[in-house]
């Protein structure tokens, strides 16, 4: 049969990321096949295994609404196998499929005439409802049926048999990540695998498999406080970006229907959107040579719109209340930077000044010497580790100790914000910050997985795998005055967002 592909760009010889005060090396070699789909592969033979890392370049950030949840349930579909892989009759399940998703589209329309019976025909409400709960019970047979022909879990399984580990995948705002570490003898496997859910995806078990989705919504964020203050701040902090919202609405996630994933998929999941990364016991030769038979036929797409919006300038401060069953606590959010602005890399060094472990300035500050606080951190959110594709946030938490107000609590954090406004870093501390940086930065690459993921995401976000060099370079050469001109610039008090969690009174007054 004749290829498709043609092999573009091929990046070879012998690029070298070295690491600090070591001799170790190793090449990446770049290929993009014609279809657009870039391939990274770095040959390291001290171990007979390998990772292969996808990054697809859509999360939840390209949702909109009406379709909020895609990229999260379509991550969940993507482990139901394919056309080929978890059935044992694909025609006769998919003939199941299109009666159920018409007996969801009469479940659909039936619901968006009730508020209209309720208000001009409320006598013939009592039977519209049953006959959506009639529908309902319709779309559960259909399910069942269409369950005797799915083979659970062969996806999973068919990996477990042949030695895998570390499988799983990530759903982020910017990339959706699927991941795993196998045996160097199943690189064919692997590919074969890959290739057969990124081209004939078959997204069976939908109605149930968004049920899943939809509980995961209330067990992480409903019954979550951390969660719920983090839902709260991102969405006051953000009013225009798509990543104003932190978890799925489930009054989107209940309401998708197979066809909206249908087109997530055939919108984003395109080879010009896809990196691929192979790290460890492999030949490069091999791995072109998969890459031509596998995915030299997936079609390449039409480039959907980017993501145009701007977040605003925030014109001043924003707070905002939570009310839970749990003790208090006040987050702290900052617009900070894109990955791509010149103060990202003075901002990782800035969050690990401030937040990162015990001997951070703000735990030693409010935890140990003022003992006004149980714990403190930052982040970054949405936390990519080298910035993310859009201006984020730089946030703060914080959690009171008994008696002690939140205002206090915030009162001694922008205190020692504005000490690192005003007052230099001492040259002992910014080095020790930084050499911590950088060895967890190595210590990043020494895994497959880790090299590969690393790999494939500045691939993604950058479209150039070197960016992970600049980038560590850009870490080194961060400086005191880059800390003091960053600090004045982005923690201002109309640059920030105040979420405080108030305890909710339970029984009567007090």
């Amino acid at each position: 049969m004749r290829t498709l592909l043609a092999i573009t760009v091929i990046v070879l010889g012998f690029i070298a990321l070295s690491f600090a005060q070591e001799s170790m090396q190793f090449p990446v070699n770049q290929f993009t096949l014609d279809n657009g789909m870039t391939f990274l592969v770095v040959e390291r033979h001290t171990a007979p295994v390998f990772a292969g890392y996808i990054t697809v370049q859509v999360g939840s950030g390209y949702e909109r609404t009406g379709d909020i949840g895609s990229a999260h349930l379509l991550e969940h579909m993507m482990f139901k196998g394919s056309q080929t892989i978890g059935t044992s009759d694909y025609k006769a399940e998919s003939e199941i499929m299109i009666k159920e998703d018409s007996v969801y589209e009469m479940i659909d329309q039936a619901r968006r005439l009730t508020p209209y019976i309720k208000i001009n025909n409320p006598e013939k409400l009592d039977a519209h409802l049953k006959y959506i709960d009639t529908l309902k019970s319709t779309l559960d047979s259909l399910s069942q049926i269409s369950s005797q022909y799915v083979i659970q879990n062969e996806f999973d399984e068919i990996y477990t048999r042949h030695g895998a580990a570390e499988f799983n995948a990530g759903t982020g705002y910017d990339n959706t990540s699927y991941f795993v570490s196998l045996p160097s003898n199943r690189l064919e496997l692997w590919f074969a695998m890959e290739s057969d859910r990124l081209k004939y995806p078959a997204l069976r078990e939908f109605y149930p498999e968004r049920d899943v989705v939809s509980e995961e919504r209330r067990l992480s964020v409903e019954n979550n406080s951390d969660s719920k203050m983090i839902e709260q701040l991102i969405g006051t902090a953000f009013i225009a970006h798509p990543y104003q919202i932190y978890w799925e609405w489930q009054s989107e996630e209940n309401n998708l229907k197979r066809s909206d994933l249908e087109r997530f998929f055939k919108t984003y999941y395109i080879p010009q959107r896809i990196v691929v990364a192979v790290v460890g016991d492999v030949k490069y030769d091999e791995v072109k040579k998969m890459a031509e038979k596998y995915f030299g036929e997936m079609p390449k797409g039409i480039d959907p719109e980017p993501i145009y919006t701007i977040e605003p300038e925030q014109p001043g401060e924003r707070r905002v209340e939570v009310t839970f069953e749990a003790n208090p606590a006040v987050f702290i959010a900052y617009h900070k930077t894109s990955f791509s602005d010149p103060d990202e890399p003075t901002f990782q060094v800035i969050k690990r000044l401030l937040g990162d472990g015990r001997t951070s300035r703000l735990y030693n500050s409010l935890v140990l010497e003022q003992q006004i606080c149980l714990d403190i951190s930052t982040s970054f959110f949405p936390g990519g580790d080298m910035g993310d594709l859009h201006p984020g946030l730089f946030t703060i938490y914080a959690y009171p100790k008994e008696g002690v107000g939140t205002i206090d609590i915030e009162n001694a954090i922008y205190a020692e914000l504005e000490k690192l406004a005003n007052t230099p870093v001492e040259e002992k501390e910014l080095t020790k910050i930084k050499n911590n940086i950088d060895a967890n930065f190595i210590w990043g690459f020494y895994s497959n997985l880790g090299l590969s993921g690393s790999l494939a995401d500045a691939q993604s976000i950058a479209h150039d795998w070197k960016y992970l060099i600049r980038f560590r370079d850009k870490l080194k050469a961060v400086t005191t005055e880059d800390i003091m001109r960053t600090a004045k610039k982005y923690f201002a008090k109309e640059n920030r967002t105040v979420a405080t969690l108030i305890p909710k009174q339970t029984g009567g007054a007090q």
